[in-house]
């Protein structure tokens, strides 16, 4: 990870110095063309003033010498001939008529002793569509002008290098620095991710952001604690199996040899017993199987639908109500308004019936009074019985697997009320239970409305 970040921010910087070459080459083609633009309209401008020098047929010879002054002074050796290609007037005929000082200064600054330069470049002249002669000009070795150029390319070309190697040096620090410290949470995720597979679920990555790599910090924090509640689960389901299993294979164990010794004389009531003991342990791992069905269910999104909490709740009375006329108990519904909610009906069927079953259950005369409405931005479902309630210090394990308030085989195995719970957790909901021994329970479940 670190070596493709660092990788990453050379090919950046590696693009950086191909784009300054580019661009290097661009500003001074760009310097080019100016100069080039520059030194053609001072080319263009002489020659209308030479063609504006010819009037009524003739050359006016002040105007051409002016005109050819100016072409000097702008740094171009000119010469003008006519039509017949004889020679009118040149630049070094208007250098002689020029003042020794003058002509010295300007020999000087246009090094018109070092010309060497022989070849001419040729222009028509023309007058009104009629060519009336030519005009010869080749630049004068002006070195100021040409050592000026030089030295302002040879400086941008300094100036890029120069930027290119403040830039790539900081940019090279900078991936340094990024690259560790990118690539640190990643490293830090990498070791916890190897304690976890160690077994080591108590491990967690402190969230120092809110991006990305935060926000996966969390989700690791969350993976982690999900392993280790199920950890935990699986260590409380395997001691709780084993405890559950030893007291029917002691009991069965102890009869067979009780049998096989002579012990008991009734062979019969013994083998009564083990059978009784064999029913107790289908009824465990049918229980097993309840709760690995019932976690197969939290990790499933169900289809979420959109339903009439009020029909929902009596369609599931009506199913369970022949328990209740078995037992000689009541089970009612409040008479409330119809409800529309968006939920999963596998998982909310679930968790009714196991909390109805589990009213049923302990409670021997009254019933079950069901309610429903909506608390603000939730809906509840309330199941209210009349049972022999349940003490406070109860009250917090009541949801634990394999906890029953009834020690004996009747009272269940003890894994209704747990199923609920987690359920009611998936579905993002809340449960609160108020109780009081000798008057009954009730459970409340809250779920955001969708």
């Amino acid at each position: 990870m670190k070596t493709k970040i660092f990788l990453a921010f050379i090919i950046v910087i590696l693009a950086a110095l191909l784009s300054n070459f580019i661009f290097e080459w661009l500003i001074i083609k760009d310097f080019d063309n100016y100069v080039s633009g520059v030194k053609e309209d001072q080319l263009y401008w002489i020659l209308a003033s030479v063609e504006g020098s010819y009037s009524n047929g003739r050359w006016d010879k002040k105007a051409l010498s002016e005109s050819i002054h100016w072409a000097i002074m702008l740094g171009i050796n000119a010469s003008v001939l006519d039509e017949k290609g004889r020679e009118v007037i040149t630049s070094k005929e208007v250098l002689n008529s020029l003042s020794g000082p003058m002509k010295h200064r300007m020999e000087d600054m246009l090094h018109i002793h070092e010309t060497g330069n022989t070849y001419y470049d040729e222009y028509p002249l023309f007058i009104k569509g009629k060519r009336i002669g030519t005009l010869l000009s080749h630049p004068f070795q002006k070195k100021q002008i040409m050592e000026k150029e030089a030295i302002f390319k040879k400086r941008i070309k300094k100036f890029f290098i120069v930027s290119f190697l403040i830039a790539g040096a900081g940019s090279i620090i900078i991936a340094l620095l990024f690259s560790q410290f990118l690539s640190k949470p990643i490293i830090t995720m990498r070791k916890a991710a190897k304690k976890i597979a160690e077994g080591d679920f108590s491990i967690r990555i402190p969230v120092k952001s809110h991006d990305e790599v935060g926000r996966l910090s969390e989700s690791f924090n969350m993976m982690a604690d999900a392993l280790h509640k199920e950890e935990k689960l699986r260590e409380h389901l395997m001691s709780n199996i084993a405890h559950e299993l030893r007291t029917p294979l002691t009991i069965m164990k102890a009869h067979a040899e009780a049998v096989e010794d002579g012990v008991i004389e009734d062979k019969t009531k013994g083998i009564e017993t083990i059978k009784n003991e064999i029913d107790a342990m289908i009824k465990l791992v049918k229980g097993i199987e309840d709760i690995t069905m019932a976690e197969a269910s939290f990790l499933t999104k169900g289809e979420m639908t959109e339903i009439n909490l009020r029909e929902f709740i009596l369609g599931l009375v009506n199913e369970i109500k022949p328990a209740f006329i078995e037992k000689g108990l009541d089970i009612k519904i409040n008479a409330g308004n119809d409800i529309f909610v968006t939920t999963d009906i596998e998982k909310l069927e679930r968790i009714i019936k196991n909390t109805i079953s589990n009213s049923l259950k302990f409670t021997e005369k009254g019933g079950v009074h069901i309610d429903y409405g909506l608390h603000g931005k939730e809906y509840f479902i309330e199941i209210k019985d009349t049972g022999k309630g349940i003490t406070e210090n109860e009250i917090s394990n009541i949801f634990n697997r394999f906890y029953r308030l009834d020690k004996s085989k009747e009272g269940g195995l003890g894994i209704g009320l747990s199923i609920v719970k987690e359920l009611v957790n998936v579905m993002g909901g809340k449960i609160e239970v108020k109780s009081k021994p000798g008057t009954g329970t009730s459970f409340r479940i809250y779920f955001p409305v969708s």
